[in-house]
């Protein structure tokens, strides 16, 4: 399972640079789309701090481990740059297969 989340992100996905404080800025592949109300769960709960921010779901490959990033990580792709809202880990039969998280546009 694991083998094919990660092919069908790589093949899919776009390309992600993430840039974490004090690091050298990484490359991936992840899926970013805006995040709608009627997919909220325990993970997308109103994390908005000011209401014309749009929010963002983020999967993507667990090999930047992003859900120990600290705060100030930034995710970029070629037109548009996120911060960190919230993120975990979706783990199946005790193997990380994906990371999944709400984004928001950075707004320097």
């Amino acid at each position: 399972m694991f083998g094919d989340t990660k092919s069908l992100i790589y093949r899919y996905g776009q390309k992600i640079t993430v840039e974490i404080p004090n690091e050298n800025p990484k490359t991936s592949r992840a899926f970013i789309q805006p995040l709608r109300s009627d997919y909220q769960s325990a993970l997308y709960e109103d994390y908005q701090t000011d209401a014309m921010n749009e929010q963002y779901l983020y999967i993507g490959i667990p090999n930047v481990k992003l859900v120990n990033a600290p705060s100030g990580t930034l995710i970029k792709t070629d037109s548009e740059t996120y911060t960190i809202k919230k993120i975990e880990n979706v783990v199946v039969s005790g193997k990380v297969i994906y990371e999944r998280a709400v984004l928001e546009k950075y707004s320097g």
